[in-house]
């Protein structure tokens, strides 16, 4: 999958296709063993993988939410 992420002032929209999958059990780079309500995706670089997580408590974690 291939994707452009850019940073700007501006909103945009962001499309991600990935084919004919249909539920996260489908995909070999994702761990939702531990995935709960309200889980988010993060990557985890050590492990090449994504990992559902309820607590964003990573460090070095930043997140713009815009300005307002």
């Amino acid at each position: 999958m291939k994707t452009k992420v850019t940073v700007s002032n501006r909103p945009q929209v962001i499309t991600v296709s990935s084919g004919s999958v249909t539920t996260l059990a489908n995909l070999s780079d994702v761990n939702f063993n531990n995935a709960t309500d309200g889980a988010v995706l993060q990557y985890d670089a050590a492990t090449n993988t994504w990992i559902a997580e309820n607590v964003l408590e990573k460090s070095g974690l930043q997140i713009n939410c815009g300005n307002f």
